[in-house]
């Protein structure tokens, strides 16, 4: 089941990022706000499997905005993300709350 929220690390150059992750499903649609550094960012996309799904978005930061494409598997409590940017590609892990 993919619904819930993560607390989740963002891998980065700069090191980790801490927010959370909140994932929420209705039949094959995927939607959610991922949530750091004090900003809320939505995302879209499909449920590609019962504990899979991909989405985009964009990322602000305080640099300012990333576009992403991300695939999302939650086994159990544990989210794995990986999102691709035009800035490389970027590994999230967390915990179901």
């Amino acid at each position: 089941m993919l619904d819930g929220k993560y607390g989740c690390s963002l891998n980065t150059p700069m090191g980790p990022i801490n927010g959370t992750i909140t994932l929420m499903t209705n039949g094959n649609t995927a939607q959610g706000i991922l949530e750091t550094m004090g900003m809320k960012n939505q995302f879209k996309g499909n449920k590609t499997k019962e504990n899979e799904c991909t989405f985009s978005g964009n990322f602000n930061t305080p640099m300012g905005q990333i576009q992403y494409t991300a695939a999302c598997i939650v086994n159990g409590n544990t989210l794995e993300l990986i999102a691709n940017t035009n800035k490389g590609s970027f590994k999230i892990q967390g915990k179901r709350m």
